[in-house]
């Protein structure tokens, strides 16, 4: 699997979390997070946190073997 569609899954992942209200953040009651908040798309984000979902995916490759799942 290549590292960058890896990458955009985890980021992918990350939506599904925000959307859930099941992160970090909204753990924290001092946050005082009322609403999500709004979820960037991929070209939104920042190169350096697309580096982030970048350095994450290599991790999960070099200790997993990961392949997509096929289309139906």
């Amino acid at each position: 699997m290549e590292i960058e569609e890896l990458a955009k899954a985890l980021h992918e992942a990350g939506r599904e979390a925000v959307l859930k209200g099941k992160t970090v953040a909204k753990s924290m009651p001092e946050m005082n997070l009322q609403a999500p908040p709004k979820f960037l798309e991929w070209n939104e984000i920042t190169e350096d946190a697309k580096e982030g979902r970048r350095i994450q995916a290599r991790y999960l490759i070099d200790r997993f073997v990961i392949y997509p799942k096929k289309k139906k």
